[in-house]
């Protein structure tokens, strides 16, 4: 399992390995870059939620790309999917850092009621 930024980094590079099976680049180094974020996506899938579905749609997006003829239509596909995926994944990332920048609880002990210890 990857961290969420990891895991943006990955689909990142696999968008950009998608778009560049439509030009004369090394397919080899593409469908690499696509099998890991293939991998990423399947293997941090847990359960339900709007981000596993996303990782779903993409897994399934590139699997098609790897294991069929590339086509136009299948590319278009992963890119869209993995579009969904990457806006999913930056979703789940600002959302806990907006709950790390959340402040503390500012009740102390002092402020809560305790009762003493009976002797």
């Amino acid at each position: 399992m990857t961290s969420i930024k990891e895991e943006v980094e990955v689909a990142k590079a696999a968008k950009a390995a998608i778009e560049a099976l439509l030009t004369e680049t090394s397919k080899a180094a593409a469908f690499a870059t696509i099998k890991h974020a293939y991998r990423a996506a399947v293997l941090n899938l847990s359960t339900g939620g709007v981000l596993n579905e996303a990782r779903s749609k993409a897994g399934i997006a590139l699997s098609n790309v790897m294991h069929r003829s590339p086509t136009k239509e299948k590319i278009d596909e992963a890119k869209s999917a993995i579009d969904a995926w990457i806006k999913e994944l930056e979703r789940r990332l600002w959302k806990h850092a907006a709950m790390l920048r959340r402040p503390p609880d500012r009740r102390s002990a002092a402020t809560l009621s305790v009762r003493p210890a009976a002797h």
